[in-house]
């Protein structure tokens, strides 16, 4: 525990600037490294971990490690998820804890839950924070995953998030490059459990990482605010099948988006609807999908659970009629369609818009360098390709 003028100063400054305290002269039994890491830590917990933040006694950690951490909201939502598949009342393990945001909101189902961490650092402040968070049947113990369940017997559910970054503190993406390895502990893990549920980044191919990964029953892609933000796998112990892809965005309220979830080959089987160029008249409506969802592929599911359809086979951007009464993205109506013709374009010279790019051979910047746009506005542009091969620029009106 801290002296009690350094948490005091930690209460008075918590609100400042923190690089305009580093830089100021503070008394000498002030532990102002330790504070700083309090004061920036609370501060961001004020959005990411509303709980934590809203709690007396809560020790942070360094930057890295609260960056690195699962917000409130999401980890609510994949605690549900587990609850939907396993129930209540079940054994797990946390094996990599970090700063124990997952395995608090996991285990608030489980019967007994483990905390395992190799920074003693970090097993500290969940001792601590556990603790104060009311908590403090979650067993806590230091060391390495490998070691862990060689000796810790079997669970219903272990959870690991490999650390992303390699020796020199660089983002690594790749399984295998991730600490620890899951592609070579994958066989060890499923002795140790049932379900072993893996957050991946974000970036990682599907494709690709189930060519790594075995026995994959379920994927979630969740975003947050529209970001993409965690990709994660669960394992099952005996599974053989396809696995199913699920797709969530959650609010900045908490509240989750309407979910997509579907086999890769369900989707594939569905009609896939495809608005013809003379459907796209003003007043209908263009949505897209935000991130999680395109990240999905799941686009054939998308338009059956929407009432849309696509504008191209390769422009995931949907056409309706009528504005959707839930679309998991954006929603605009369209005002007009402008030809990619010289006459055409000359009139948007030096005109303000929001302009993006789909399915289109020139990226945004360029594009926007050689119309010479004003960045902004209430107008939105989006460059595209249609049905019938021609590129245009939809002229939209967000509505959502």
């Amino acid at each position: 525990m801290e002296n009690n003028k350094t948490e005091h100063f930690i209460r008075e400054h918590r609100t400042d600037d923190v690089r305009k305290l580093a830089l100021a002269s503070h008394p000498k039994e002030i532990d102002l490294q330790y504070a700083l890491t309090q004061i920036s830590g609370w501060q961001a917990a004020k959005s990411k971990l509303p709980l934590w933040a809203d709690t007396d006694g809560v020790i942070y950690p360094r930057h890295l490690s609260m960056e690195q951490c699962t917000s409130q909201y999401i980890a609510q939502y994949k605690a549900s998820v587990v609850e939907q598949f396993i129930g209540k009342d079940f054994k797990m393990a946390d094996l990599t804890g970090g700063f124990g945001v997952d395995c608090f909101f996991i285990s608030r189902s489980a019967s007994s839950t483990c905390y395992n961490e190799m920074s003693s650092e970090l097993c500290d402040i969940a001792l601590n924070n556990y603790k104060v968070l009311q908590r403090s049947d979650i067993a806590v113990t230091c060391g390495s995953a490998e070691d862990f369940i060689a000796q810790q017997g079997t669970f219903d559910l272990l959870y690991l998030d490999p650390a992303r970054r390699d020796g020199a503190g660089r983002k690594v993406v790749s399984i295998s490059d991730c600490q620890p390895d899951i592609k070579a502990l994958q066989d060890n893990l499923l002795k140790a459990a049932k379900y072993v549920m893996v957050k991946l980044s974000p970036m990682l191919d599907i494709s690709r990482a189930l060519t790594e990964l075995r026995n994959v029953s379920r994927i979630l892609i969740i975003g947050l605010e529209g970001e993409c933000k965690e990709l994660v796998f669960i394992l099952e112990r005996g599974y053989s099948q396809e696995p199913v892809i699920k797709a969530v965005d959650i609010n900045a309220d908490g509240t989750p988006e309407m979910a997509v979830s579907s086999a890769k080959s369900a989707d594939n089987a569905l009609p896939l609807p495809i608005a013809a160029p003379e459907q796209l008249l003003p007043g209908t409506y263009i949505s897209e999908p935000s991130a999680p969802y395109m990240k999905s592929a799941l686009f054939r599911t998308i338009a059956a659970q929407t009432g849309t359809a696509l504008l191209h086979l390769d422009t995931h951007l949907f056409w309706s009629k009528e504005k959707p009464e839930s679309f998991p993205g954006r929603i605009f109506k369209i005002e007009g369609i402008i030809p990619f013709d010289k006459r055409s374009l000359s009139a948007l010279t030096k005109t303000q818009a929001n302009l993006s790019v789909r399915n289109f051979p020139e990226t945004a910047p360029a594009l926007q360098q050689k119309l010479k746009l004003r960045d902004g506005g209430p107008r939105y542009l989006i460059a595209t390709t249609l049905k019938d091969g021609k590129r245009v620029l939809l002229n939209l009106q967000k509505e959502k």
